[in-house]
């Protein structure tokens, strides 16, 4: 299973602007082309197969940190103008690389999704804590991210909700392909402890999408926008829609291959190129 697990690491990549378009950003102001250019990484194959034996639970967990810090960061600025590290979520030291694009959504705390800003805002917080906890020592520091990296997400609580919501089900879509990964029960217990969390977390925000007639489009070709007829991320037999890491890499590197988009200098630990 791990080896057609690591051996899906290839696949066209979407373009930065068609990205952004399915995101429904283009009008919050898409920056330079050059924030999500990436390095082609040739022989992808034959790596992801000489890796077959040593991707380990560690590794995927890793990885799931990785999703963990932007989502934090993202809702942490979003509330308070500020990161995680700024607010002592995590230490200096767990700080590999700085945040970018950071500032407060204006006037959010009287707009109508604050209650669920600071929800969310509080739980991604636990999340990195709960998952630093596990990995211990081997948890991978927070990677430079850039916030910005399609437009301003935080000029009103509109473009907010609209990426949030594309978060919230990646994060939903990356821990359920993992789970059949997962060997150990204490971290696959952690996985999916998580993983329901964050279903919580995606079903609120569609629904809230919903109640205000926002329309999105699909980020890729899994995805399901959210819409009266089709509120949840559910596929035809009512189950969550699993993403392999490749597939989850491609949308957060806006296309890239190794880096880019949200993650501009690529993330941490040893799963890192789609």
């Amino acid at each position: 299973m791990k080896s057609e697990f690591l051996q899906s690491l290839v696949s066209s990549p979407t373009t930065r602007r068609d990205f952004a378009r399915r995101l429904g950003l283009t009008g919050v102001g898409v920056v330079g082309a050059g924030v999500l250019s990436s390095t082609i990484v040739g022989s992808l194959v034959e790596s992801a197969q000489a890796q077959t034996s040593t991707i380990t639970d560690v590794d995927i967990l890793n990885f799931a940190l990785n999703l963990e810090y932007l989502e934090a960061e993202f809702y942490t600025a979003a509330s308070d103008g500020t990161t995680i590290a700024g607010q002592g979520v995590i230490p200096s030291s767990a700080v590999e690389g700085p945040t970018t694009g950071v500032h407060r959504i204006p006037n959010v705390s009287s707009s109508p999704i604050a209650y669920i800003l600071s929800a969310l805002k509080r739980d991604e917080q636990d999340h990195v804590r709960f998952l630093r906890s596990a990995l211990g020592s081997a948890a991978v520091k927070k990677p430079t991210i850039n916030l910005a990296a399609l437009g301003d997400p935080f000029a009103n609580w509109t473009s907010f909700l609209r990426l949030a919501r594309a978060f919230e089900d990646v994060g939903v879509s990356a821990y359920a392909g993992a789970a059949a990964l997962i060997q150990n029960k204490t971290y696959l217990d952690a996985a999916a402890r998580i993983l329901s969390a964050e279903s919580q977390h995606s079903g609120a925000l569609r629904v809230t999408l919903i109640r205000f007639g926002m329309t999105v489009p699909a980020v890729d070709s899994k995805d399901v926008p959210p819409t009266p007829e089709r509120p949840f991320f559910l596929d035809a037999m009512a189950l969550a829609i699993p993403r392999s890491t490749s597939e989850v890499l491609r949308i957060v590197y806006g296309g890239g291959t190794t880096r880019g988009g949200f993650f501009p200098e690529g993330v941490n630990g040893r799963i890192n190129a789609a």
